[in-house]
């Protein structure tokens, strides 16, 4: 077994393998755009046999939160011989390290690995399907904007910078403000809020709210943390839990519960 760096010929076999672990929608490792994209702003290396066939595959990105893990999947007919074990040991080589964190699938011999890793189970992360809000308070006003307007605003509010991940992402950029204050920056895409960098403070419910309402959609889909003050009001009104994830981090990081997050980008 060999693990290097992956290239874009490798694009079809990272595609393979990952429908074949049931990661089949778009910013998963079966779209070539999502995996290029890593290639040239992350890391991404590739398990091969004697014969070069790839038989799993892994990257990592960082940004205002720390260095992620966006994905390590491994061909099922080749489980439990040690190929995600190795694929993280080079994709994360000093493991003592800090400022680590995932979303972890609830496969049985994920959640291990990355224990494994020095990285701690933390909170879901609730995939949450449902109707878009009516109304709000009226605290918060959200509007859509270019993508380029939300990168400056994202890195208002975090000091990090996520250019490329907004670059990626091709929705509609959307700003939320509490009177002249900003209060979030995020994309959407269709009916789903990929992302959503919100601070937090007193008023993250309707903040999120006003981002819902402004996506035009009569149905919405997010990511959101199980911690989130909206969480139960969401169930109230009719969302529904479709999957789950689990938030997995070294000590050091703090990974914000009033954010919307993109699964494969943070």
């Amino acid at each position: 077994m060999l693990i290097e760096l992956a290239t874009p010929g490798d694009l079809a076999s990272i595609a393979r393998i990952s429908r074949a672990v049931g990661q089949v929608e778009a910013g998963s490792g079966a779209d070539p755009a999502y995996v290029s994209h890593l290639l040239r702003n992350g890391t991404v290396r590739v398990a091969r046999d004697e014969g070069g066939n790839v038989l799993g595959w892994g990257a990592t990105a960082t940004g205002p939160l720390g260095w992620m893990l966006t994905d390590l999947f491994v061909d099922p007919h080749h489980h439990g011989r040690g190929l995600g074990g190795a694929l993280l040991r080079e994709l994360w080589p000093d493991q003592r390290a800090g400022g680590r964190f995932t979303f972890s699938s609830r496969h049985p011999h994920a959640l291990p690995l990355y224990v494994r890793a020095g990285l701690r189970p933390a909170w879901p992360l609730l995939y949450l399907t449902g109707p878009a809000p009516a109304r709000g308070d009226g605290s918060c006003v959200a509007t859509a904007v270019e993508a380029a307007a939300v990168a400056a605003a994202d890195r208002e509010l975090t000091g990090g910078v996520r250019a490329a991940a907004y670059d990626y992402w091709s929705g509609a950029g959307v700003l939320v403000h509490r009177g002249s204050q900003l209060v979030a920056a995020g994309v959407a895409e269709g009916g789903t809020l990929t992302h959503l960098t919100c601070p937090g403070g007193p008023d993250a419910a309707e903040t999120l709210t006003a981002a819902l309402r402004c996506l035009g959609t009569a149905a919405v889909a997010l990511c959101l943390p199980g911690p989130h003050p909206a969480v139960n009001a969401l169930l109230r009104a009719g969302f529904r839990i479709e999957d789950y994830d689990l938030a997995m981090h070294t000590p050091d990081v703090q990974l914000p519960v009033t954010w919307v997050y993109s699964p494969g980008l943070g």
